[in-house]
C-alpha cells in the first residue's frame, strides 16, 4: 500500500520543466507587495466570506502543521471567523467516534489522539508529534469558547484504506477524494464554515492519473470536485513550499529543497524580505503553468501540448486553474522535518509486524524504517 501511495503522490507532484510561464522574480514582487496581506487577516476574510477554506500542506515537514496549529489558536477568538469545522486528512473515518470523545472530554485525552494518528494514512499510521499538536490545539481552544463555536474535527480517510495496509478482503466505498467531498458537503449545505488541511494533492483542484499501459487512469481530486459543485463556497490555498520527492525531500543537506519554479519566486519572497505574506492570484502569478510551478529536472513525467493517451499533464494547465492563493510562512530552506514520536501500542504492533511482514516487532524499529522512508524527519 506504501508503494501506491508513493505512486500516486509521484503522479501528482512530479513535473517537468517547460521554461515557459516563468516570469522573473520582479514582476511576481510587483504581485505580492501590491496584493499581500498579513496572513492571519487573510485566512479570517476568506473564512468569513467562503465555506469551505482549503488548505493543502507538504507532508513531513512541521513548518505546515505548526502553522495551522497557530491559526487555530489566533481565529479561537474571532467569532465572525471562526471554524466549524476541521477537515483533516489525518485519521481515519472509523475514529471519528475517538475524536468525538476526545473534543468531549474535561481532560486532554494523548491515549486517543495517538490511537486516531495510528490509523492515519500510511502503513505505520502517522507518528508526528505536530500532528498529534494539532489535535490537542483544537481540544485546547474549545475549552474556553462558547459551546456554540466550539471546532468540530472530521476524519475525512475512508475506513477500507486499513483494510488494505492488513491485506483484508477490501470494501471499496468510494475513493479517498471522494471520501473527502461526500464528508465535506454535508457542512456546507448547513453554512458551516469550514477548513479542509490535507495534502496538495487533495486540495488543489485537478486532475491526476496514472499511466496503464498506453492509457491513463485520471481521477479527480477534492478539491477539484468541491470546487466544481460549489463553485462559489470553496477557496484553495497553497502553502509555499518545495518540490516534494516520494520520499519527503532530498536528504543531502547541502541541497536540500528543489525550489519551486527554479527558485524565481523564492527570490521574489527574499525581496519582500522574508515576511510572512498571503496573496490572491494574478498578475505574473495568472500565467504561471503547474509544468513550471512543480519544474524539477529530475522528474520523468512528460507534460504535452495535445495529449493523445489520455494523460491530464497538459503544458497549458494554470496553476491559478487549481488554486485560489498562496500563503508564504518563511523560507522554504529554514524549513526542517516532522518530530517523530513513539504512538505505538501492543496491540498496534502486532498489526505493524503483520503489516512488515516480521522486519517491525517495536516501537524503534518501526520508528527507524519510517525514517529511512523520509530522511527529513527528526526524532
Amino acid at each position: 500500500m506504501k508503494q501506491l501511495l508513493l505512486l500516486l503522490l509521484c503522479a501528482a507532484l512530479h513535473f517537468t520543466a517547460n521554461a515557459q510561464s516563468v516570469i522573473n522574480s520582479n514582476a511576481y514582487l510587483a504581485h505580492i507587495e501590491k496584493n499581500g496581506q498579513e496572513p492571519m487577516q487573510y485566512l479570517a476574510d476568506k473564512i468569513c466570506k467562503y465555506s469551505v477554506v482549503a488548505i493543502g500542506e507538504d507532508h513531513w515537514v512541521k513548518d505546515h502543521p505548526m502553522f495551522l496549529c497557530e491559526v487555530i489558536g489566533t481565529l479561537a477568538a474571532d467569532t465572525t471567523a471562526n471554524i466549524d469545522v476541521l477537515a483533516l486528512e489525518l485519521g481515519n473515518s472509523i475514529d471519528q467516534k475517538l475524536v468525538n470523545e476526545l473534543l468531549n472530554s474535561s481532560e486532554y485525552r494523548e491515549d486517543l489522539v495517538f490511537k486516531i494518528l495510528q490509523h492515519a494514512p500510511d502503513d505505520y499510521g502517522n507518528p508526528y508529534k505536530e500532528y498529534a499538536d494539532v489535535f490537542r490545539k483544537v481540544w485546547e481552544t474549545n475549552q474556553v469558547k462558547p459551546k456554540e463555536y466550539r471546532t468540530q474535527i472530521v476524519l475525512l480517510d475512508p475506513a477500507y484504506i486499513q483494510q488494505v495496509f492488513d491485506k483484508e478482503e477490501v470494501q471499496y466505498t468510494c475513493s479517498r477524494d471522494d471520501n473527502m467531498v461526500n464528508l465535506i458537503r454535508w457542512y456546507i449545505i448547513q453554512r458551516k464554515h469550514v477548513v479542509f488541511y490535507a495534502g496538495g494533492a487533495h486540495t488543489t483542484a485537478q486532475i491526476r492519473g496514472i499511466r496503464n499501459g498506453d492509457y491513463y487512469y485520471n481521477y479527480p481530486s477534492a478539491g477539484y470536485l468541491l470546487k466544481k459543485c460549489y463553485p462559489n463556497d470553496v477557496f484553495i490555498i497553497t502553502l509555499w513550499g518545495a518540490y516534494m520527492g516520494a520520499n519527503g525531500y532530498i536528504p543531502d543537506k547541502k541541497t536540500r529543497w528543489v525550489q519551486l519554479a527554479g527558485g524565481v519566486i523564492d527570490e521574489a519572497f527574499r525581496m519582500n524580505g522574508n515576511k510572512p505574506v498571503a496573496f490572491n492570484l494574478g498578475g505574473a502569478f495568472a500565467s504561471l503553468t503547474v509544468a513550471d510551478y512543480f519544474g524539477n529536472p529530475d522528474s520523468k513525467l512528460i507534460w504535452v501540448d495535445n495529449p493523445s493517451n489520455g494523460s491530464p499533464y497538459v503544458k497549458t494547465n494554470l496553476l491559478a486553474d487549481g488554486c485560489d492563493g498562496i500563503i508564504f510562512i518563511k523560507p522554504t530552506e529554514e524549513f526542517s522535518g516532522i518530530h517523530l514520536i513513539d504512538i505505538y501500542d501492543e496491540e498496534f504492533l502486532k498489526c505493524i509486524e503483520k503489516r512488515s511482514e516480521g522486519k517491525c516487532k517495536t516501537s524503534e524499529q518501526t520508528l527507524k524504517e519510517i525514517k529511512g522512508w523520509h530522511s527529513i524527519l527528526e526524532y
